[in-house]
């Protein structure tokens, strides 16, 4: 496959990668993470890197046994939810998929096959970190880094569910939801907050993992929701 145009950040790539490796996948393939070999065809992905990064990798189930076809559905649909490029023979065997029985192949670039025939990847990255980060005024950069975490894990230690709690103090929770420096949680405090939890429950449904009422209250099955989005993405 030649090198196309890009389409998503490499940081991307990286998130998913962490992501496998947490997961039991092995990440081959790929600059940063393992050594790359000259077999792949002139022009990969493979070849290409930004910072010591690649932009393309291939992705094994470390223990081949009867789920590593389900493991890696699984994962090549994470990869698709990040806009990155897959190749993987998921419904069929058809192109460039039928090399890819056993494995997946995940890239920046803006082409897809799951077996049925040419598609296109929906690129832009994790645009699910980007939407919580702007709900907390953090860098909008479609990483959940160690900032990101603590302006999210604050909206949500404030909630009533987790008992209305300031890890960082009233003060920082309050700048994060964009108010003034004080250290009274009082009612503009929590319209703010029910406002942002507003905002995170439409980011989440609008990708999947949340189908509850955009309410502003932080319920139980928001807190499912968000964990699981964020145990995904985070690289602490």
């Amino acid at each position: 496959m030649a090198i196309g145009t890009q389409v998503s950040p490499v940081q991307t790539l990286v998130t998913f990668c962490l992501w496998a490796q947490r997961c039991g996948f092995s990440v081959d393939e790929m600059h940063g993470f393992s050594r790359v070999h000259d077999v792949h065809a002139p022009g990969s992905w493979h070849y290409d890197e930004e910072k010591g990064f690649g932009k393309g990798m291939d992705l094994n189930w470390r223990r081949p046994n009867s789920s590593e076809r389900r493991k890696l559905t699984s994962a090549s649909a994470f990869a698709l939810e990040l806009g990155l490029g897959v190749i993987f023979a998921r419904d069929g065997t058809v192109g460039p998929a039928g090399h890819h029985e056993d494995h997946a192949h995940v890239d920046v670039g803006t082409y897809a096959n799951l077996g049925k025939g040419d598609a296109r990847a929906r690129g832009g990255g994790d645009v699910l970190t980007e939407r919580l980060q702007r709900v907390v005024r953090a860098t909008p950069d479609q990483v959940w880094g160690r900032d990101t975490h603590k302006r999210l894990e604050a909206v949500r230690a404030a909630s009533l569910l987790k008992g209305t709690t300031f890890p960082h103090g009233i003060a920082y929770t309050r700048r994060v939801l964009g108010l003034p420096s004080g250290d009274v949680w009082d009612a503009r405090s929590r319209d703010a907050h029910d406002a942002a939890v507003r905002r995170l429950q439409a980011a989440l449904a609008r990708m999947g993992y949340y189908d509850g009422p955009t309410s502003g209250v932080w319920t139980a099955p928001l807190d499912a929701a968000y964990v699981k989005a964020r145990d995904r993405r985070r690289r602490l």
